[in-house]
């Protein structure tokens, strides 16, 4: 079982949202002492960014590690995720020179986006993290340029659409928020269904848990309607493919009996034809094979109609 399991649910979530636009790798392991980068994300040049995605398009723009929390991060986590920033710096210029490529410019090293739902004025005065609300908005924090690092407070960020798949890793209201935000999408929204889908292994996860925290608890409530929902959807769906089987079936069976009265047995291979033709086309084919009188008649209509 999951250990950390809204760390994971994070993990995955930002790895969904980012594949379309890349490569990413979670738990990537760094050498020197063993560790892992949450989410390690290379934009792939030949593809636009998601503007759907808001912020979080902005922030892969180029290459970048996540580090999500979540409860509020730590000053000692804060450097841990630095010191795991410089080590890959560090390995990427070893891989360079040893396979004798140009020296990476810092532009192309990774920059570090540490994730967190709260964090204090006095550590954010400590770091000398300042906002850029012309590019940024509420809610992110950029230190200095040298080091390549930025936060993000979730929950001081503005309930807006280009916030809100960062919002739906905040926790308590905030999530609660963002959850509902995404229910309301429509259900033909690239992003919606695969979330829901993410927040539904969440729940089943923190259910099978021998203690459930209280604020776990009014999470999975709340996961508990969209839950049903996406199980009852996908009920409908196989009741749906169920009928369209039984009608395929039901017609296969009446255009072979009628071929077998009008041209005879088949072949094996002709009856594999017939097999794999759509509801309409089999249609078709059984008010053509009322002018069959024999098993060429058949081939031609095949080869003229597959």
């Amino acid at each position: 079982m999951t250990r950390f399991p809204h760390d994971q649910f994070a993990k995955d979530f930002l790895e969904s949202l980012l594949s379309p636009l890349g490569q990413v790798q979670t738990s990537l392991k760094i050498s020197g002492e063993v560790r892992e980068v949450d989410v390690y994300f290379i934009p792939d040049p030949k593809l636009l960014p998601i503007q759907e995605l808001g912020i979080l398009a902005e922030c892969a723009k180029t290459t970048v590690i996540f580090e999500p929390f979540r409860n509020s991060v730590k000053v000692p986590q804060i450097r841990a995720c630095m010191s795991k920033l410089y080590d890959l710096h560090s390995y990427l210029l070893r891989e360079a020179k040893r396979q004798s490529q140009p020296e990476l410019g810092d532009e192309v090293l990774p920059n570090l986006w540490i994730l967190t739902p709260t964090l204090s004025a006095q550590i954010l005065e400590g770091l000398g993290a300042k906002l850029e609300l012309d590019k940024w908005g509420e809610g992110v924090y950029l230190l200095s340029p040298t080091l390549k690092t930025g936060i993000i407070i979730i929950h001081q960020l503005p309930q807006t659409p280009t916030t809100l798949w960062v919002r739906l890793l905040g926790k308590g209201k905030v999530q609660a928020r963002a959850i509902q935000e995404v229910a309301a999408l429509p259900a033909e929204h690239p992003y919606r269904n695969n979330a829901l889908d993410l927040l539904g292994n969440l729940k089943i996860i923190l259910e099978a848990r021998e203690t459930i925290e209280p604020e776990d608890q009014e999470l999975i409530m709340q996961l508990s309607p969209l839950y049903l929902e996406k199980l009852q959807e996908a009920q409908q769906v196989g009741e749906q493919l169920g009928e369209q089987r039984g009608e395929v079936r039901h017609a296969q069976a009446q255009t072979l009996r009628l071929l077998n009265r009008r041209v005879g047995d088949v072949s094996a291979e002709i009856l594999a034809r017939v097999n794999v033709l759509p509801l309409e086309q089999l249609d078709d084919l059984h008010d053509a094979a009322l002018d069959f009188t024999n098993v060429s008649d058949l081939i031609a209509w095949l080869d003229l109609n597959e």
